[in-house]
């Protein structure tokens, strides 16, 4: 047996509860063996013991919404175009890289040129890549002409749609994303924020296939109409969601449909990091979306953090401003941690990350300092663990 990890007379958060408490953990083949009281977890001589005094554990972050291929540039896709497939997977491989140091030991990728973030996901897990666990959309489906046609694949009709998911599941995607509406950065003309895309009869054949083939399905959502198509689908988790009404935030609540609003980058992309046509539409719809927010946090929707890092003025990584900006529009700390912790990974379908807790991933995160006092310690990473391995800056 390969020797265990214990972290000592620590804070340990073990993403639900409301604050940390002194507890050892207790790391062992991979895994959280144990959570026990401070100083009485038992050690032999090949095991690695850290003092964590006036440190907090708290479960590896969850990025929810990132795309690899892009740079966070104002203009990421013409970087794409310039760069080819073989210099954006390079690219994308070092975007990957990044995370781990910030502690962020999971991400959700949601789209991205040629599938390559489905086959970083693959490099990952065969340990060919030093990242983080990558759950990758690949390609998104979108109708002919419809929004991100740089990484789409269009599909018509709802035979079409399906035919869609399942190429997509075949190349192994970790999970489906699609477009039920137009957005604020991707076509110079022909793409309006508000403007329904796919139709609820092709949105519903989608989900189903995909929830068929065990897939759980992202829906970038902004315009009223159709976010509200997206939810009565079956679409698992909302994307942006920039125009939510009042009836159709009480169906989110009541079909446990999440939110992942990306709020921080409509703030960045109106401050004018991006091409002039973006600005123009981000700055038409930041204040409805935070109202949007605001109003979904205070009905009980469930709220995920996604940051759409690469997109225009999101570097690799940006997930504590994501964190900072939901707290801003409503969240409290304790939500907002669980938002990239907890609840991140029960919309994901992978409830034994994103805890610390006997048979969870040891991916963990460790800061100097108590998180739910100051926000910005989870700048600072004092240690991340990864698969069991301790890394320090």
């Amino acid at each position: 047996m390969a020797p265990a990890l214990i972290l000592r007379d620590g804070r340990v958060w073990d993403g639900l509860a409301t604050e940390p408490r002194p507890a050892d953990v207790v790391c062992e083949d991979g895994v959280v063996r144990e959570v026990t009281a401070p100083r009485s977890a038992r050690s032999g001589p090949e095991d690695l013991e850290v003092d964590l005094a006036g440190c907090t554990v708290l479960p590896g972050l969850i990025d929810c919404h990132v795309h690899l291929v892009w740079d966070g540039s104002p203009d990421p896709a013409t970087h794409v175009d310039q760069d080819g497939e073989q210099l954006t997977t390079v690219r994308a491989a070092e975007h990957a890289r990044a995370y781990l140091p910030a502690g962020i030991t999971t991400v959700r990728d949601l789209g991205g040129n040629w599938d390559i973030a489905v086959t970083l996901a693959r490099a990952v897990d065969r340990g060919h890549l030093d990242g983080p666990t990558i759950v990758a959309a690949g390609q998104t489906v979108i109708m002919t002409g419809g929004h991100d046609p740089f990484w789409g694949i269009p599909c018509d009709g709802p035979d079409e749609v399906v035919r869609g998911v399942r190429g997509q599941v075949a190349k192994g995607a970790g999970v489906i994303k699609t477009a039920a509406t137009g957005g604020v950065y991707g076509q110079t003309h022909g793409e309006e924020v508000g403007a329904s895309e796919l139709t609820y009869e092709e949105l519903a054949a989608l989900a189903h296939e995909a929830h068929r083939r065990g897939r759980r399905v992202a829906a970038h959502a902004l315009g009223e109409e159709g976010v509200r198509n997206a939810v009565r689908a079956g679409i698992d988790t909302i994307e942006h969601g920039v125009f939510l009404a009042d009836d159709v935030i009480e169906d989110m609540v009541r079909r446990g449909t999440v939110l992942c609003p990306t709020a921080e980058v409509y703030r960045r992309i109106a401050d004018g990091q991006a091409p002039e046509y973006a600005v123009r539409k981000a700055r038409d719809v930041v204040e409805a979306h935070r109202r949007s927010v605001a109003r979904a946090i205070e009905a009980g929707v469930p709220v995920i953090a996604g940051t759409d890092a690469g997109a225009p003025g999101m570097a690799h990584p940006s997930l504590v401003d994501e964190i900072t900006t939901l707290r801003d529009y409503g969240l409290s700390t304790l939500q907002a941690l669980r938002a990239a912790t907890s609840t991140a990974a029960d919309a994901l379908g992978r409830p034994a990350a994103g805890r610390v807790r006997p048979g969870a991933p040891a991916d963990l995160l460790l800061v100097d300092g108590d998180p739910f006092t100051d926000l910005t310690l989870l700048r600072r990473p004092w240690g991340v663990v990864r698969h069991q391995r301790l890394r320090r800056p």
